[in-house]
């Protein structure tokens, strides 16, 4: 489903997703592929070339202790964090009481019905500092290793006062989530 420039999906309780989201979106959706979700062999980085700053990669995996782990952060997350991300596990920097569920709705995107997911986060770093983040993200399949892939984008680092960034944040939930139909419908 190609999502033109100017469409919005706005609503009093849905805020309207970024320009750049849609534009992520119509980019994903020229991986080449026999099903709804394409895979990881088929992506070219050349055609994502505007989204490489802000680009990240996790797998998901059945193990508890490893399932999101960050395979690659694109240099405004890392330097919006101020750590490097690779090999970490996503719902290490999630609070402490939404650990065990950190990763569900990700899961969710590859189910009967896949799709891509928008949601908006607030990165709280240790010295009181919030920032306002946006993530758009889209399954993709690695067959050949066996792995759930999603490829995504961050957006709002370093759009407010500037912030040093030490590494000590984490991520906490904002009020909009919703899922992204990707020709299947989407979760109810």
């Amino acid at each position: 489903m190609r999502i033109e420039a100017n469409q919005t999906f706005v609503s009093a309780d849905r805020p309207a997703r970024s320009q750049r989201s849609l534009a992520f979106q119509n980019a994903w959706e020229t991986i080449p592929g026999d099903g709804l979700i394409p895979e990881k062999s088929a992506f070219r980085p050349e055609r994502f070339a505007a989204f490489l700053n802000c680009i990240f990669l996790v797998e998901l995996s059945d193990d508890p202790a490893r399932r999101i782990v960050i395979r690659l952060a694109g240099q405004a997350i890392r330097d919006g964090l101020g750590c490097e991300l690779r090999g970490m596990s996503y719902a290490d920097f999630v609070p402490e009481e939404n650990r065990n569920s950190a990763g569900s709705s990700m899961q969710l995107m590859f189910g009967p019905r896949p799709c891509g997911r928008w949601i908006s986060k607030e990165v709280a770093h240790l010295d009181g500092y919030r920032e306002p983040i946006e993530m758009t993200q889209f399954p993709m399949l690695d067959s050949a290793a066996g792995a759930r892939l999603i490829l995504g984008i961050s957006e709002g680092f370093g759009t407010l006062e500037p912030h040093l960034a030490d590494g000590k944040f984490r991520f906490e939930n904002r009020d909009a989530e919703r899922f992204i139909d990707i020709g299947a419908g989407v979760p109810d």
